[in-house]
């Protein structure tokens, strides 16, 4: 019986930490605005699974923006056939991105903007 429990506690923290992990990288899709002071991405989002609607956050630095998207706690509910959705969501920096790295959080990957 214990193994048992062991398998299926082992099970149930790989398949989170994979949906998790499936659900927190932006998508590759960036904008940023005229004035060069709103950044959008383009994310999935599975209402019923990640709860809330993502927000896009950003860290600036003098020589780095770091995106980061913060959903709201998961809820525990099957959800492995949920359509998902893309959506987009933005944030408005406190100065121009000007010749600032644009970085995301989740991979430590630079990101480009995507002409509109």
């Amino acid at each position: 019986m214990a193994v048992i429990a062991v398998v299926a506690t082992a099970w149930w923290r790989w398949d989170y930490r994979n949906h998790h992990a499936r659900h927190t990288s932006l998508i590759d899709k960036v904008w940023l605005s005229d004035d060069d002071r709103t950044v959008s991405v383009e994310t999935s989002w599975y209402p019923h699974c990640d709860g809330a609607r993502p927000q896009l956050v950003a860290q600036e630095s003098s020589g780095t923006v770091v995106l980061r998207l913060e959903r709201g706690m998961e809820l525990k509910v099957p959800c492995d056939n949920e359509a998902g959705s893309i959506n987009q969501v933005s944030v408005t920096l406190r100065s121009a991105l000007g010749g600032r790295r644009l970085v995301d959080a989740s991979t430590g990957w630079d990101l480009k903007p995507s002409p509109r």
